[in-house]
């Protein structure tokens, strides 16, 4: 099986993480593949030509990061990164909100991209600034809500908080929400989140 890939891409990142946890290094092999420049073999396994793409060995591709987590958690792990999350809707709530804090994210480097052409928005620049915001200060007040065992909850929102750091060290998070500080410096010290650095 094929990961296409970029090495900054949050997205991708959790998808390296779960192979990570469940040891899959022998039958995933990485490909980077930078969106942007429109690699044939990812084309035609994704139409979309985004990143993570996993293309299986009977020729089928899985598309979008949390259905590939799933797919390596449950069809070549033991699941257990799924359990925690599955049956209960409040966490099931929180990680599709840490997906879209990803989302977010990213939207906001790509604006400061087109900043340096001076194509900037400043509307959706704000828009996205107020949205990481609340969606960050949610976040703090629910971080007691995480399950106790690791989880693809935990991978996303640990993803989302590494990639606000990498991409947007102008954006000062951490002093106002200390639970999310917490959990973040305590994800980045596990050796699947050591292992799998964001990086151009």
């Amino acid at each position: 099986m094929q990961l296409y890939l970029t090495y900054s891409s949050p997205f991708a990142r959790t998808a390296r993480i779960v192979v990570e946890e469940h040891k899959l290094h022998s039958c995933i092999k990485e490909y980077f593949s930078h969106p942007f420049h429109d690699l044939e073999e990812l084309l035609s396994s994704n139409p979309l030509g985004k990143v993570p793409c996993l293309t299986l060995d009977n020729g089928n591709a899985i598309m979008d990061s949390e259905v590939i987590c799933a797919y390596l958690d449950k069809q070549l792990g033991d699941g257990h990164l799924s359990a925690a999350i599955q049956s209960d809707w409040e966490l099931r709530t929180l990680y599709s909100i840490s997906s879209g804090l990803m989302e977010a994210l990213v939207q906001r480097q790509m604006e400061k991209i087109r900043g340096r052409e001076d194509l900037q928005s400043d509307f959706w620049w704000q828009r996205y600034n107020r949205a990481i915001s609340r969606t960050l200060n949610y976040l703090e007040t629910r971080v007691s809500l995480l399950p106790d065992q690791f989880s693809l909850l935990h991978i996303t929102l640990g993803s989302a908080l590494s990639y606000l750091d990498f991409r947007h060290e102008d954006f000062d998070w951490r002093d106002a929400r200390p639970q999310l500080n917490a959990l973040a410096r305590t994800l980045e010290a596990r050796e699947s989140f050591i292992a799998t650095p964001l990086h151009e």
